[in-house]
């Protein structure tokens, strides 16, 4: 059975080429604002906490684009339950970004410069409007719902809800341009909305998080198919006096680094 789907796949290859490449709206990366926890484990009262944070993104060379660096900020209010219900929490964050790029060939989302396949978008990539830096923006906004909780020194946790995002640049014509061309596979609008999941692992720094606490989180964006999600790392260190910063790693922008400040109502 195994020899007939390989031979099915060489057969499928042959007759319809490989295929395309594909590009992506930057609005699909997730979002660059991390979820903020707890100054210390004292749960016992309901909390409402406001985090402002800027960026800056860069990507080398991934999901065919290259040269990429952006900045931007974002915006969140967490509230959270006191009590015995203290680690269920509801967080609204919205941001915008912008910056600028060029496109690339990333052998990891469809592209191979030496298959005659791409040998248009590998001629395009040569021309004058291929070489060219374009420039991108795009707005977020994303709902999260979940539990936070803290046992000892450890929090843990998990959430779910849907990001949406809206954009329109140099880099988005391009993109529809070249679908419409059938050279590259341009999988998301310029507008668009999907359901995220947060799941995170950390722990308090000292008695009662004293020196601060260290949390990494990872983040998926459900958009297309299995092959077309998008996914985040970060790692992020806050201090108890609201100040909050660190780096993440993921699809579109390869990494970025995030420093901001958390007030608690």
């Amino acid at each position: 059975m195994k020899k007939e789907l390989i031979l099915l796949a060489v057969v499928s290859v042959s007759l319809t080429g490989c295929l395309q490449p594909t590009a992506r709206s930057m609005g699909a990366t997730l979002m660059p604002s991390p979820l903020t926890h707890r100054a210390n484990p004292d749960s016992a009262s309901q909390e409402i906490s406001l985090a402002a944070s800027g960026f800056y993104g860069h990507t080398g060379d991934a999901y065919n684009v290259e040269n990429l660096n952006a900045g931007g900020g974002n915006v969140g209010v967490t509230y959270r339950l006191g009590g015995v219900l203290s680690p269920i929490f509801v967080n609204a964050a919205a941001g915008a970004f912008g910056g600028s790029l060029r496109f690339g060939c990333d052998k990891n989302s469809n592209c191979d410069k030496n298959s005659s396949f791409d040998q248009k978008y590998a001629d395009w990539l040569e021309s004058d409007e291929g070489s060219k830096s374009y420039s991108f923006w795009n707005v977020q906004e994303r709902i999260l719902a979940g539990a936070d909780f803290n046992i000892g020194y450890a929090i843990f946790g998990a959430a779910g809800g849907v990001q949406l995002f809206q954009g329109g640049s140099d880099y988005d014509d391009m993109r529809e341009k070249l679908d419409e061309d059938r050279i590259v596979n341009s999988i998301d609008d310029n507008n668009g909305v999907a359901a995220v999941t947060s799941v995170w692992l950390g722990s308090y720094l000292g008695r009662q998080g004293q020196y601060g606490n260290l949390v990494a989180e990872m983040d998926i964006f459900y958009k297309g198919d299995i092959d077309d999600w998008t996914s985040s790392i970060k790692w992020t260190y806050a201090h108890p006096s609201g100040f909050f910063g660190g780096a993440a790693y993921g699809n579109l922008m390869e990494l970025t680094l995030f420093a901001g400040k958390q007030f608690v109502f």
